[in-house]
């Protein structure tokens, strides 16, 4: 499958500001994170307590670029961000992906402003996914537009999938 449609937009934006990523769940926020990463970049999860100490003593890797996912999730994510934004935004690329809680970041005041470009990212698409048939139109419509049902091929793992999901 060809890049995401999201994935030019990021490499644009991030040479100016850092970018936020959020979408739903499962939608492949880190999947399009990951294949944005240079050579020199580094990717820090939060959910993984290595990345977590590292991010709380502020020890980040030597790298051009770094990803921060899941983020949101560190109480005081805001002001770690503008720290490091402030302090390295000259040298480094900043990319950071998660899920509700960045939408918000429009709805409150916002320490941030002016500091990022915030995209959100949607399920495949009838253009990513080449559909050009009825056929495959309907496949769509019945297997959903998320990664794993869709590629997975099959009425009864998207519903599997579905339930799970939604649960």
């Amino acid at each position: 499958m060809k890049a995401r449609y999201l994935h030019r937009q990021v490499i644009r934006d991030l040479k100016k500001k850092m970018v936020f990523i959020s979408g739903p769940r499962q939608v492949g926020k880190t999947t399009l994170a990951k294949s944005i990463l240079q050579t020199d970049a580094s990717y820090l999860n939060w959910d993984i307590p290595a990345h977590r100490e590292s991010i709380l003593r502020r020890e980040l890797p030597v790298t051009k670029m770094w990803c921060f996912d899941e983020i949101h999730k560190y109480s005081s994510w805001r002001d770690f961000l503008k720290g490091v934004y402030d302090e390295f935004h000259r040298e480094h690329r900043i990319l950071i992906t998660g899920s509700a809680r960045l939408d918000m970041l429009r709805k409150s005041g916002d320490s941030l402003q002016g500091r990022y470009h915030h995209l959100r990212m949607h399920p495949l698409s009838v253009k990513e996914l080449g559909i050009s048939s009825r056929k495959e139109l309907l496949t769509l419509l019945e297997l959903g537009g998320f990664p794993e049902p869709w590629f997975s091929g099959s009425v009864i793992e998207a519903k599997r999938w579905s339930t799970n999901y939604r649960s």
